[in-house]
């Protein structure tokens, strides 16, 4: 629906102390989340990009649940954290009232995309984001915040984004996961006689200046939540999060950012998660055996607003970063305040021996658009 040359980010951010009692009142203290506090992800797990299909196009996923519907097919399993980004509001960089900057950063999985839009399985590498928005405007409509970034003509492209912010991709290390060990295809970065990526190699993020209005309502139109003109654009009331922005070239300063002429920059519908306790109903102390049948894993509603309820047809359930499987059926239990979802645990292709932590991952949709994601902590293999 959208183009793969913008970034649609999903955050779901961290209070700032000072902020507090004017936008967000429940918040007690610093560091404490507000609205949700994962970052989410597009509301298909489809990966963020943010280059122009005549340039190098780096697709990345920065939640477990991108990582296991699209890239775990291509990869087979990573390691539970290989994506773990974190959000904050800091202190203004900017003299005008009621305006903070908003940053974004953390590990995430990045793979090339060619001229198709096809993910190139070869390239995949872990990476790190640094994204920090300046001078995002706060406000509050209808009771709920919102935060808003709108360019203007002439305006330094590093007074929008920080001169700072960019994706960088890593070079394999000891520890490194055996698929992402060997990222060949990235033109401009450090490689070996082999072609695999020798060195970090960071890609800058923003955007470019804009000689007048007519040129960023070309590039930054009125689409979707976004206002025209806006880069930047977040409201509390339905957890909507987004970024628009273009890269520039590997190991460049952001002078190099480039977006396509005459290309619409836009995102697409992407949503904090909830996060919903879970419980894989095992026998022995709470287990889970990779070779049994039918199993009841129980998410906890009782934090859910009244009239909203998880739809059963999205959900979805992986272990160990594992490729994900439908459950055979979901039923809600209003007398327990779960939603529980049976799934075949063979089914789940887990390798593990007695003793081993087991990492479920469930996710779906709730009816009021917003995604969820479901764990459970506590749960070991019995491999017998």
């Amino acid at each position: 629906m959208f183009p793969t040359s913008s970034v649609f980010a999903v955050v779901a951010l961290a209070a700032f102390m000072s902020l507090g009692a004017f936008v967000f009142p429940h918040v007690g203290h610093a560091q404490e989340c507000i609205w949700d506090c994962d970052l989410g992800s597009d509301i298909n797990d489809f990966p963020w990009g943010n280059s122009p299909q005549s340039q190098l196009d780096i697709a990345y996923c920065i939640d477990p649940s991108c990582v296991v519907t699209k890239f775990s097919p291509l990869l087979g399993s990573l390691p539970s954290g290989t994506t773990a980004v974190a959000q904050e509001l800091v202190a203004s960089s900017c003299s005008v009232p009621n305006t903070v900057d908003v940053k974004i950063s953390g590990n995430v999985v990045a793979m090339l995309r060619d001229g198709t839009g096809s993910l190139i399985a070869g390239s995949a590498a872990q990476g790190t984001l640094l994204i920090t928005i300046k001078c995002v405007t706060v406000s509050v409509v209808g009771g709920s915040s919102m935060l808003s970034r709108v360019v203007v003509p002439k305006e330094l492209r590093t007074n929008v984004f920080k001169a700072d912010s960019n994706i960088t991709i890593l070079k394999p290390v000891v520890g490194t996961p055996a698929s992402l060990s060997h990222p060949v295809g990235w033109t401009g970065c450090p490689a070996n006689n082999k072609g695999i990526l020798s060195q970090n190699c960071a890609f800058p993020l923003g955007i470019v200046e804009f000689n007048n209005n007519h040129a960023i309502e070309d590039a930054l139109p009125q689409a979707g939540f976004f206002a025209t003109g806006e880069v930047f654009h977040a409201v509390e009331s339905n957890r909507f999060v987004g970024i628009r922005d273009c890269k520039g070239t590997a190991n460049g300063q952001p002078s190099t950012i480039a977006c396509s002429n005459g290309e619409i920059l836009t995102g697409g519908n992407s949503l904090a998660l909830v996060d919903l306790p879970g419980n894989w109903s095992g026998a022995n102390s709470h287990t889970f055996n990779p070779k049994s049948g039918s199993n009841p894993y129980d998410i906890d509603i009782s934090d859910l607003p009244p009239g909203v309820s998880i739809l059963p047809d999205t959900v979805l359930a992986s272990a160990n970063g594992g490729n994900p499987i439908r459950p055979t059926g979901c039923n809600e239990i209003p007398s327990q305040n779960v939603e529980r979802c049976s799934f075949i645990a063979r089914n789940l292709n887990v390798v593990c021996k007695t003793g081993d932590h087991v990492n479920i991952l469930v996710t779906g949709q709730l009816e009021d658009g917003r995604k969820f994601g479901s764990t459970d902590q506590t749960l070991t293999c019995s491999n017998k």
